[in-house]
Formats: structure tokens, sequence, C-alpha cells
């Protein structure tokens, strides 16, 4: 499948409200574009990561909030060790277990969208777990679009888009377009909370 088809599934299945299934489109989606972008890492986790940190001034201003470059969240990693990064908590709580078919570890998910711009997340220090806001999903589908090296996707419809707290992006017409939306995106006026755990 293209990395278009991921993004239109997404789209898709969070209209629906199967946010688990729009989270996992959402994260192969990741998985095409960071293997087109690295193509010379073998290695599948260390790839997606690096992709989502190439991106995540965007990912951080649709998340809602959280300064997502510098908060490292208290949990165990798949290795046990305590404090991974937003991009680890991606690969390994939600894309692994969701690619693999299994279900979420416990305190692990997706919150809907309570209104538009109004978003909800938890992190349950206790329970070393995260809930995500919808906007994630919204979040990591954009960066696969703007990356350059899918400036030759295509969904086929002018119905799919994106938003961001001021912008919309109609997806066919956004494909590659990294740097004109860097240019338009409001970095400046979000709150970006760094969490100290």
């Amino acid at each position: 499948m293209k990395i278009a088809d991921h993004i239109k599934q997404s789209l898709d299945a969070a209209d629906r409200g199967e946010l688990d299934q729009a989270l996992l489109s959402a994260c192969i989606a990741v998985d095409g574009t960071a293997k087109k972008m690295f193509p010379g890492e073998p290695k599948v986790g260390e790839r997606f990561r690096r992709f989502i940190n190439e991106y995540l001034d965007i990912v951080e201003l649709m998340f809602g909030g959280l300064n997502l470059e510098e908060t490292v969240f208290p949990f165990k990693n798949s290795k046990g060790n305590i404090g991974i990064r937003f991009a680890d908590v991606i690969y390994e709580k939600f894309r692994c277990n969701l690619a693999h078919g299994n279900e979420l570890p416990d305190g692990y998910g997706v919150s809907v969208q309570i209104a538009k711009g109004h978003q909800r997340f938890m992190i349950n220090i206790q329970n070393e777990s995260m809930t995500l806001p919808q906007s994630a999903i919204y979040a990591l589908g954009l960066v696969c679009v703007l990356a350059p090296v899918n400036a030759d996707q295509k969904i086929g419809s002018n119905l799919y888009h994106y938003m961001d707290p001021i912008n919309s992006y109609v997806i066919d017409r956004w494909w590659g377009k990294v740097d004109c939306a860097r240019k338009i995106m409001d970095f400046d006026s979000p709150v970006r909370v760094k969490m100290n755990f």
C-alpha cells in the first residue's frame, strides 16, 4: 500500500471513532515514511524514532501544550530502564503493540477530542502509563504528508485534511511541503510545558 492509503485509512478510522485503528494506520505511515527517509538504517525502531524526532516541533504543536523535546516520561522502556521520550512512547507502547496485534498495555490509549481545539491526555505516574490526545494521531499523519520523500503521494480527493491550531492543510495540496508548512505554523504562541517527574 502507498503512504497515502495509510493516511486515508487513518482519517477514515478516526471519523468512525476507531482511534486505535486510526493510530495504527498513522504509525504504519510513519514506518513507511521513515524507511524512505532513512534507507540506510536497518532497524525499524531507530528510523521510526528518528523520523518523529526530526518533526517533533510539528508533532508538539498539534499535541497540545507539552514540551515533547525536553520531557522525559518516568516509564520503563523495553529494556526495563526508566525514563523514555515521546518517540519511544509512540514506538514501544503504541506502534509495536498495535502492529503485532497485541492489546495496548493497561493505562495506554487515545482519548477522544472533546471539542475543536480542546485536547485531553493523561499521564499516570503510578501506573507508568499515558493516554494520548486524539490530535497525536493527526500530528503523526501530518508529518508524513509534509515529509519531502512523500511528495509523489496522492489520496485523490480534496476532502481529506489536517488542522493545526490555526491552519488547515488539504492533504493532496501539501504532500512534501514541510518547509512551506513551517513558515505558516505558529510555533511561538502555544504553551510548552516541560514536565519534571
